[in-house]
This record gives C-alpha cells, structure tokens and sequence, in this order.
C-alpha cells in the first residue's frame, strides 16, 4: 500500500479526485506495479472511471481521458467507492495536502503539483 498526499492548486472537489486518481496510478506503475487497486469516496468519479456513468462538461471528459490512459498501462486495475464515512486515511491524506506550506513539505511524503495533469 501506497499513501501519498498532494499539494495542487486551486481546483473544484471533482477536479482534486480526478487529480488524485491520476497521480496514485501513475506512481504505483514508475514503482513497478502491473496490478492496482485504488479507492476513492467520490461516487461520482467512481461510476465516470468504471463506465457507470457519463461525463458531462468538458474539463471532467480530459480528466477521465486521461484517467483511462494512465489505467490501460496496467494488467489489470480495480477502483472501488468507499464511503467518506470509512475514509479516514484518505481525509487525512487530503487535509496534509490542502493545509502544508510549501517551505514545510517534506521530502516522500507530499508530492506537489504546480499544475493540473490535463492542460
């Protein structure tokens, strides 16, 4: 198991999940992984990612095309919803990210971003 945190700009709630998705897989396959399993508590990105559900604006549409490139890298992936409720870790990594000064960041354990991954 991988935790990260991470540090990005000013983005909706929908955009940071997507973010988040994005930046999890892609640290697992530069560590070598061929297999994931990743949560996340929104229900919403859950359904867009596994097909449940279709996309509506355009910046959602670049976040999930990206999304399904980073993911088809793997033999095999997996994303589970799990409840806010049962999502203590994961809030935890978030408030790390959405409250540390970048002077205080600490090497391996946030990562920051300058930009979003779609352009």
């Amino acid at each position: 198991m991988i935790r990260q945190s991470i540090k990005t700009a000013r983005l909706s709630n929908n955009e940071a999940k997507y973010e988040a998705m994005i930046a999890g897989p892609e640290l697992a396959k530069g560590l070598g992984a061929e297999v994931i399993k990743a949560k996340c508590d929104s229900l919403l990105v859950v359904n867009q990612v596994n097909g449940n559900f279709e996309v509506r604006e355009y910046r959602m549409q670049r976040y999930l095309d990206k999304i399904q490139v980073t993911l088809n890298r793997f033999k095999e992936w997996t994303l589970v919803h799990i409840p806010r409720e049962q999502n203590g870790k994961g809030d935890a990594l978030a408030n790390v990210g959405s409250s540390i000064e970048e002077e205080d960041i600490l090497p391996d354990v946030v990562i920051q971003l300058s930009k979003s991954v779609i352009k």
